[in-house]
């Protein structure tokens, strides 16, 4: 959330974790570091947002879902080829 520019807030973190928000507020770690940063980042003036590195999620589900679709691809083909070659092998 940092890195993002993003308000550091307990809904946000557990949004941003896909936790219950009465999780995030359990873990007293976690929230003595939201505490801590939120008035760093009231302090600050809000950053521009980055571009995302190669390695950002998005990027990285990007990728698999290319080769995903790739996979599906080949898969459908071969499956076709082979019920092809069954047809034929039938009707000999």
């Amino acid at each position: 959330m940092i890195r993002r520019g993003q308000p550091i807030t307990f809904r946000g973190l557990a949004q941003t974790a896909d936790v219950s928000l009465d999780f995030r507020y359990r873990c007293t770690g976690l929230r003595r570091r939201v505490e801590q940063l939120r008035p760093q980042q009231r302090s600050r003036p809000p950053q521009p947002a980055a571009q995302p590195p190669d390695d950002s999620p998005s990027s990285v589900v990007r990728t698999l879902a290319a080769q995903l679709a790739e996979l599906k691809r080949r898969n459908r083909d071969e499956v076709q080829a082979l019920r092809q070659a069954l047809e034929a092998a039938h009707h000999r």
